[in-house]
C-alpha cells in the first residue's frame, strides 16, 4: 500500500526511512553514555564490561586498556571503592604497558585519590602518572605537594614496573630497575585525608580544573594496567583495590588488552574506524554519517560541505533538487537576507507562510472578523486548538474550501461545520469581508453580508483551546486536526490586512505577532490598511509614506484630534477630543485635578464623578485564602446606578469576581467563582442606598457562602453553590473602584450587570481581614476628586 507502509528497523535507527538515531531516541543500551557527535549523529560511550557500537556485547576484562582522552573530552577510567586506612602509610605496585604512539608520554594520570577538588592548595590527594616521559608522584597531606620524578622510561622496555609507598611524610618512588627516589612533604601534617573513590586509567569527569592544584594532568592514561596492588600496613599482605577485592564501581570506555574492536566493524563510504577503550564508532568523511557511514549528510545539516546560505534566523528546508529558506518575520529574499516592513500581510501556500498570536480567552463565544485578499480558492485562514496534532480535542478553523469560506469548529462531542453560499473571487484583485463565529454551540458565517447561521443544539457550549491563533497557515501542517479543514491541510495565498478575535485586533506586523515565516508585504510599500488611522489616506512617499487625513484628525498618522493639538492639560493628563463642542477636556491621573490637571491634591475620601476610576493591585494577592475573602467599604450617592467596586480582573467573562454596585435605586452584590456562575444578589427593600447618606457595606465570602451587611445589618446569607463545585475567589489580586480604565465601559465590561459608571464619594476600603485600610492614593486611576469636603 503506497500510502501505508514503513519499515521495520533494528535498533540502531529510527523514524520512517530507519535513519541512525540519535541521542534525542538514545539507542545506546546498558548504562552507556549517549554523546550526539553531530546534530543527526550520536556515539555510545561504553561502560565497564560492555563494547560495541551500541554497547550491547558484554566483556571479561582481565587487563585492562585505556584509550586516554577521545575526541569528545571523556576519558576512559575504572572507579574502586576508597581504599581504607591509608592515612598514615601505604605501598602501591602495579604495571603498565603504553599504547603504540608519542601522546602516551606526555601528560598523562596513572591513578588518583583525594578530596573532590575545588581546585584548593590544602586539598589532600595521592596521584601517579607520566609527563614528557617519566613518571610522576605527588601527594599532598594538606600542607604542600611533594613530588618524585623518574628518570626517562627505557621505552624499549614492553611492560614497566612500579612500586610508591609513604610512610608519614615521607614517600619514595621505584620505576623498573631505576634506583629508589625519595621525598619529604613540607609542612608539619603527617596523615593523608582522602574521600574520593580510588581511579585507574582517568577520571569520572576529566576537567583538570576539578582536581586539586598539583594534580593536574591534562589526558587520561594510555595503554594497559594491570597487577595493581595495594597495602596500607607493613604487617599486611597485598590486595587489589575494590570492594570485593578487584571489582571496580564504575567505568567508561575501558577495553580488554590487546583485543582490537574495530575488527568487528566495516565502515563504509572510506569511513574510519576509531577505538576509545571498548567504544568503537566509525570517523565518517564529509558528505557521510551514521553508524557505518551509510548515509549521506542533508545540504540544510551543518555537516554538509559547502554549508547552506539560510541567515541566521532563518530555516534551511531540503528539496530533491536543493534546499530553500524559510524566513522569519521581518526578512525575506532567497536567503532571507533582506529586511522588511509589513504593512498588508502576504502569505504564499508554496512558501509555507504563516503567522502566531499570543492566545486569549474564547471559551464561550468566538468573533472573527477578517478581511483578506485571496489568490487562490483554498488555504487555512485562523486555526487554533486544544493543542497541536491530528487528535487536537477542541478546535475552531475558518478556511477557503473550492472557494468558499468554511467555519468548522468542535467543543469536544461532535464537528459543526458552516459554509458560505456564495464563492470568492480568487483573482487578487477583490477584498472580501467575513465575520465568522459561535456562541456556546450556535454558529454564524457572514460573508460580504451574505450570512449563514448553526442554530444552538443540546451539547457541549465551551471551546477549550490553548495553542497560538494561527493565521494564513499552521506551523506546521501535518499538525492540524483533519477534521478541522475538509481536504488536505494547506496554507492561504493572498493578503490579509485586518483581523478581529472578540474585538481585539490582532496587528499583522513583526512587533505584534509571535512567530511566522515567509511573511510578505501585500503591494511592497509602506501604505497598508491600517497605517493610517481613524479613516486617513495612505500615500507613498520615496522615503516611506505619508497621511492624508480626515478634517478632525492630524499628526504623522491621523492618530491624534485635531481638538488635542494644542491642548494646554499638563504633564500628569490625557486629552480627550469633545468633537460635538469643537473643544476638549483633560482628564486627570490620581492626586491631580482641575481643568487641566495641574493642581495636585491628597484625599482620604475618594470623589467619582462618572468618567473615574481607581484601580488598585493587591500586594498580598499570593498570601491571601482565596475561600475566605471579604471587602467592606463606606459610600455615599444620590444616584440609583452605578458600579461602586469590582473585585477581580474584569479582563474575560470567565474572570471570577466580587461586585458591589446599585442598579435602580437597590443594592446589587453578584458574585462569580467560576464557569461564569454569576449570581446577583439584590435586596429590593433597601432604596434608601441613593439618600446622599453615607452606608457601610461589608460582603463576606465563606466558600460558596455570601454574608452581605449594610450599615452592619445581614441582609442577605445566601449559598450559592450547595454542590461547592467553585469555592475560591481567584481575583487576581486586582480591585476596581467607581468603573473601569478610560475606553472600557461599564455596561460592556460587565456584561449588563451594571450599567453606569458610580457618581459620588467612597472611603475606608479593607480587604479580607486587614488591621490598615487601603491607601487609594497609592493606586492608579484617573478623574479621582477630594471627597474629603462635606459629608
Amino acid at each position: 500500500d503506497e500510502e501505508n507502509w514503513y519499515c521495520e528497523c533494528p535498533k540502531l535507527y529510527t523514524g520512517k526511512l530507519c535513519q541512525f538515531a540519535t541521542c534525542d531516541e538514545n539507542p545506546c543500551g546498558n548504562g552507556a553514555t549517549c554523546f550526539p557527535k553531530s546534530r543527526r549523529d550520536a556515539v555510545c560511550l561504553c561502560p565497564y564490561g560492555r563494547s560495541g557500537i551500541l554497547c550491547s556485547n558484554a566483556i571479561n576484562i582481565t587487563q585492562p586498556s585505556f584509550s586516554g582522552t577521545d575526541a569528545f573530552g571523556y576519558t576512559s577510567f575504572l572507579a574502586y571503592s576508597t581504599i581504607p586506612n591509608i592515612t598514615f602509610y601505604y605501598e602501591f605496585r602495579l604495571k603498565f604497558q603504553l599504547a603504540n604512539h608519542h601522546s602516551a608520554l606526555q601528560d598523562n594520570l596513572i591513578f588518583f585519590t583525594g578530596q573532590k577538588g575545588q581546585g584548593l592548595n590544602g586539598d589532600d590527594f595521592l596521584e601517579l602518572g607520566l609527563r614528557n616521559g617519566r613518571v610522576v608522584y605527588n601527594y599532598n597531606l594538606g600542607s604542600g605537594t611533594a613530588t618524585v620524578i623518574s628518570k626517562p622510561l627505557d621505552l624499549t622496555l614492553n611492560v614497566h614496573v612500579i612500586r610508591l609507598g609513604r610512610n608519614l611524610q615521607k614517600g619514595w618512588l621505584k620505576v623498573d630497575d631505576q634506583k629508589n627516589k625519595t621525598v619529604t612533604s613540607p609542612g608539619r601534617l603527617v596523615g593523608l585525608n582522602v574521600f574520593s573513590q580510588f581511579y585507574l586509567g582517568g577520571y569520572w569527569e576529566y576537567i583538570p580544573e576539578l582536581l586539586p592544584k598539583g594534580s593536574r594532568f591534562k589526558n587520561g592514561f594510555q595503554g594497559c594496567i594491570f597487577e595493581v596492588q595495594v597495602r596500607t600496613s607493613l604487617n599486611q599482605g597485598f590486595k587489589s583495590p575494590g570492594t570485593p577485592e578487584g571489582h571496580p564501581n564504575s567505568g567508561r570506555n575501558v577495553g580488554q588488552c590487546k583485543d582490537a574492536p574495530c575488527s568487528l566493524i566495516k565502515c563504509r563510504n572510506g569511513g574510519k574506524c576509531i577505538e576509545t577503550g571498548s567504544t568503537v564508532y566509525c570517523d565518517c568523511l564529509t558528505g557521510w554519517k551514521g553508524a557505518f557511514c551509510t548515509e549521506t549528510v542533508s545540504v540544510c545539516e551543518p555537516e554538509h560541505d559547502p554549508p547552506h546560505l539560510c541567515q541566521q534566523g532563518s530555516t534551511c528546508v531540503p528539496l530533491p533538487n536543493g534546499y530553500t529558506c524559510h524566513c522569519p518575520l521581518g526578512t525575506t529574499g532567497t536567503y532571507c537576507e533582506q529586511d522588511i516592513s509589513i504593512s498588508d500581510a502576504s502569505f504564499r501556500n508554496n512558501e509555507s507562510s504563516w503567522m502566531s498570536f499570543a492566545p486569549f480567552y474564547i471559551r464561550h463565544k468566538t468573533h472573527i472578523k477578517l478581511q483578506f485578499q485571496p489568490l487562490s480558492p483554498d488555504g487555512i485562514l485562523f486555526y487554533t486548538a486544544q493543542h497541536l496534532g491530528t487528535q487536537s480535542g477542541d478546535f475552531l478553523c475558518v478556511s477557503l474550501v473550492n472557494g468558499f469560506i468554511q467555519l468548522r469548529y468542535n467543543l469536544g462531542d461532535r464537528t459543526v461545520i458552516l459554509q458560505t453560499l456564495q464563492k470568492v473571487h480568487a483573482n487578487g484583485n477583490t477584498w472580501h469581508t467575513l465575520n465568522a463565529g459561535r456562541v456556546g454551540n450556535e454558529g454564524y458565517l457572514d460573508l460580504d453580508g451574505i450570512n449563514v447561521t448553526q442554530k444552538a443544539s443540546p451539547g457541549m457550549k465551551a471551546l477549550d483551546t490553548h495553542t497560538d491563533f494561527f493565521v494564513g497557515g499552521v506551523s506546521s501542517l501535518n499538525l492540524v486536526n483533519p477534521m478541522a479543514i475538509e481536504n488536505e491541510p494547506t496554507g492561504f495565498t493572498g493578503c490579509i490586512r485586518e483581523i478581529v478575535i472578540n474585538n481585539r485586533e490582532l496587528n499583522l506586523t513583526v512587533t505584534d505577532s509571535k512567530g511566522g515565516a515567509n511573511i510578505g508585504d501585500c503591494d511592497g510599500t509602506d501604505c497598508g490598511y491600517a497605517v493610517c488611522k481613524n479613516n486617513g489616506t495612505c500615500q507613498v512617499e520615496n522615503l516611506g509614506f505619508s497621511c492624508s487625513c480626515p478634517r478632525e484628525w492630524t499628526g504623522t498618522t491621523c492618530e491624534q484630534s485635531i481638538y488635542c493639538s494644542q491642548n494646554m492639560c499638563g504633564s500628569h493628563a490625557l486629552c480627550i477630543p469633545q468633537p460635538s463642542s469643537l473643544s476638549y477636556t483633560c482628564s486627570c491621573t490620581l492626586g491631580w485635578t482641575g481643568k487641566y490637571c495641574d493642581n495636585k491634591i491628597k484625599f482620604y475620601i475618594a470623589k467619582f464623578v462618572g468618567n473615574s476610576y481607581i484601580k488598585y493591585t493587591d500586594p498580598f494577592y499570593g498570601k491571601r485564602d482565596l475561600q475566605y475573602s471579604r471587602l467592606s467599604l463606606n459610600f455615599t450617592t444620590n444616584q440609583t446606578e452605578g458600579l461602586i467596586a469590582w473585585m477581580g480582573k474584569s479582563e474575560d467573562e470567565d474572570n471570577d469576581f466580587l461586585a458591589i454596585g446599585l442598579a435602580n435605586g437597590t443594592l446589587k452584590v453578584v458574585i462569580n467563582l467560576g464557569e461564569r456562575i454569576s449570581v446577583p444578589l439584590m435586596r429590593s427593600k433597601y432604596f434608601t442606598c441613593s439618600d446622599g447618606r453615607w452606608h457601610f457595606i461589608t460582603v463576606v465570602q465563606n466558600q460558596t457562602c455570601i454574608k452581605v451587611y449594610l450599615d452592619e445589618e445581614l441582609i442577605l446569607f445566601e449559598d450559592i453553590d450547595p454542590q461547592r463545585k467553585y469555592t475560591a475567589l481567584n481575583y487576581g489580586g486586582i480591585c476596581y473602584f467607581g468603573g473601569f480604565e478610560i475606553g472600557r465601559e461599564v455596561n460592556i465590561v460587565t456584561t449588563g450587570l451594571f450599567q453606569k459608571e458610580f457618581f459620588g464619594k467612597i472611603k475606608d476600603v479593607v480587604l479580607f481581614q486587614d488591621s490598615k485600610k487601603i491607601q487609594l492614593m497609592k493606586a492608579e486611576g484617573y478623574n479621582i476628586h477630594d471627597g474629603n469636603s462635606g459629608n
